[in-house]
């Protein structure tokens, strides 16, 4: 994950690490890992040590200065899928909430609609401000933990297991499908990318998808899907791709392209 960071991450860039792990024991397993540290340009490693489960130790990072955060599940107790999710959620809701304080709040009535049905709950509605300015990206093992996670809209999560069980599955019943996660999952090559549509089209032009999809052609890109601007998720694969609709440029797309 480090060397992938390190392909995408501007120069400059600074990757905090926060565990339990003493620095040594951990610059350590880094290496043993076959990572060079010495070699990395693009991205620094700062080490701090602590429990992400006490509030008083999360309390000493610059948890609001934070871009992204990942919160990878706990090694020590992934034996137990619901402790190791237990952890994670508890460190989420720790970071979101310390965040929510030390960030200004915004005036109530500028609360977008989306947030309306937790205008009950002003400790969810602090916490989902402050998710509109800082990512994070929590590792849960158990798919019963994803309405948990979803259901707050305070954190986007990864199903780290499924993934693997669905990728096996695709393998299996194709193996030059291997070939194809092998360039999506690579650091280099291609990727999936979210593309604002003023890359494809002009506001509220009348085209169909399989106009958008030659124009991504154009750019040595493969658009895939797109998700409208009023909507919660994207569509992938969309059915009717040779009827006409407008778009506005606050829709984005969905496509395989280099990332350049």
């Amino acid at each position: 994950m480090i060397m992938v960071l390190e392909a995408l991450l501007a120069p400059g860039s600074e990757l905090w690490m926060f565990n339990e792990v003493p620095e040594n024991d951990r610059e350590k397993k880094l290496t043993d890992g076959g990572l060079d540290i010495s070699g990395l340009e693009n991205i620094k490693l700062v080490h701090h040590v602590g429990n992400a489960v006490i509030r008083r130790h999360l309390e000493g990072l610059p948890l609001e200065t934070f871009d992204s955060i990942l919160i990878l599940a706990d090694e020590s107790v992934e034996d137990s899928i619901v402790h190791s999710d237990s952890r994670s959620l508890a460190t989420l809701l720790l970071i979101r909430d310390i965040q929510s304080k030390r960030l200004p709040n915004k005036d109530s009535r500028s609360v977008p609609l989306r947030h309306s049905v937790f205008s009950q709950s002003s400790w969810i509605r602090e916490m989902q401000q402050a998710s509109d300015r800082s990512i994070i990206i929590s590792e849960i093992l158990d798919s019963r933990t994803r309405n948990l996670v979803s259901v707050s809209r305070i954190s986007d999560y990864v199903l780290s297991n499924e993934l693997v069980s669905m990728a096996l599955a695709m393998v299996a019943e194709d193996k030059q499908i291997n070939r194809v996660l092998e360039e999506l999952f690579a650091e280099e090559g291609n990727e999936l990318c979210i593309k604002p549509a003023e890359f494809y089209l002009y506001d509220q032009e009348e085209v169909c998808f399989y106009d958008i999809m030659r124009r991504g052609r154009q750019r040595q890109e493969i658009v895939i899907g797109y998700r409208i601007a009023a909507a919660e998720r994207a569509v992938i694969n969309p059915a009717g791709k040779s009827k006409q609709r407008k778009w506005s440029l606050d829709d984005v797309f969905v496509v395989i392209s280099s990332g350049d």
